[in-house]
């Protein structure tokens, strides 16, 4: 990763670009660990999936109520008091574990304390961003978040957790506390004051008219408008094909779980190459043709791997919409801080995450029932052919009005 060591944005930059990859190689360690824990208290598919069901939870009641409270304090001691408080969380799992008294319901109060966590810390993120990193460097500064993210969850976090659950069940939670421990401290080290901004009269209206004032202004601005169902279709489309993954892997490819981890690796892989280019791109296509390429490229990969019955073949299309996701989001979140003032940064944020979120959510429930009515592979040549209406229907709005 030594193309982030040159960014060229500063002391505070680096403390939150390692805030992110230590707490996000602890953050993947745990995402391998719960499911691992509750099969061992249940063979019930049913019941291991109300953990995962427990860490989504939290999102439709705090997303937006996440945006006003980093609007209205000092984000650097929300995104603290989170790492903390998560820190605290999972020692105490970790504990749990190492005393064999672990429970379902455990786990499911776990998964849903440090989801609810994440909600305020990624409100806080992102109104922290753009006031350290300078307007021509936020596809840089957005870039290295993202890829520095990837590594450590998904080519690091996921594979370690693995092994040290192997060893011994508490490890991978042991350093999941640990490092929420270690993010906290680097966010400490953070000097400055980053309280957005407040006019009078925005300061003196209520939790819910701020976080109304976020739908209005997101809903209001054409562009981000247009973003935030472009958003919310591509994580519609997407959270079906992730629903059929391993099936679509075990059944129609004949893969072990060793290949599907393959076929996850390569995703990280595209996602992380993208992270590297996305500067590049945008700054020679602009950023409106390299969102529309994001699109199509992705409904090119559904496509090969609907087509596909090699492994490899799968590999290098899995690679190429993990890139395509990474350079749509990268450039979303960058052109969003260029639109949005301080003021309202996290609202408008947490608006957009709301949206997408909900929509990720109906993809994963839809994905299943279309899989069972046409076949596994219905869902991707079908979520390619929406990424591609899409693309139609909303791309020449983002090509007239976004700039290089």
């Amino acid at each position: 990763m030594k193309w982030v060591l040159r960014t060229g944005m500063g002391t505070g930059f680096r403390l939150i670009w390692a805030s992110v990859v230590v707490s996000g190689i602890g953050s993947g360690m745990r995402y391998v660990a719960l499911p691992l824990l509750a099969t061992e208290l249940t063979s019930d598919p049913r019941k291991v999936s109300l953990v995962f069901l427990a860490g989504q939870l939290p999102w439709p009641l705090v997303m937006l109520y996440a945006g006003v409270v980093a609007d209205r304090f000092d984000r650097r001691r929300v995104m603290f008091s989170v790492d903390a408080g998560r820190a605290v969380v999972a020692a105490a799992l970790a504990l749990v574990v190492a005393l064999g008294d672990v429970t379902l319901l455990v786990l499911m109060l776990v998964a849903a304390l440090l989801d609810l966590g994440q909600r305020f810390y990624a409100g806080a993120w992102a109104g922290i961003v753009p006031v350290i990193v300078a307007p021509g460097l936020r596809d840089r500064g957005n870039s290295a978040l993202q890829g520095g993210s990837v590594v450590a969850t998904l080519i690091v976090g996921n594979p370690v957790g693995a092994i040290l659950f192997d060893v011994d069940h508490t490890l991978p939670l042991a350093f999941d506390a640990l490092s929420f421990a270690v993010a906290a401290l680097l966010i400490a080290a953070l000097r400055g004051n980053f309280r957005a901004y407040e006019t009078q009269s925005s300061a003196q209206r209520g939790f819910r008219q701020q976080a109304m004032d976020g739908i209005r202004l997101l809903w209001g601005n054409p562009v981000l408008r247009r973003l935030v169902l472009l958003a919310s279709l591509f994580n519609l489309v997407g959270a079906a094909q992730i629903a059929i993954a391993y099936l679509f892997a075990d059944q129609d490819l004949g893969l072990s779980k060793t290949g599907f981890g393959m076929l996850v690796a390569a995703f990280g892989i595209g996602s992380l190459a993208a992270s590297v280019l996305e500067e590049r791109l945008a700054r020679a296509m602009g950023k409106g043709r390299l969102l529309a390429m994001a699109l199509v490229a992705a409904s090119a990969a559904a496509v090969g791997v609907g087509l596909s019955d090699s492994a490899g073949l799968t590999g290098v299309f899995t690679a190429l919409y993990g890139a395509s996701a990474t350079f749509w989001t990268v450039t979303v979140t960058t052109v969003r801080q260029g639109l949005v003032s301080a003021e309202f940064m996290s609202r408008a944020t947490m608006t957009h995450k709301t949206f997408v979120r909900a929509a990720a959510s109906l993809g994963a429930a839809s994905g299943g029932l279309v899989a069972h009515a046409l076949g596994l592979r219905s869902v991707l040549f079908i979520g390619a052919g929406l990424l591609l209406a899409g693309v139609l229907s909303g791309g020449r709005l983002l090509l007239r009005r976004l700039p290089a």
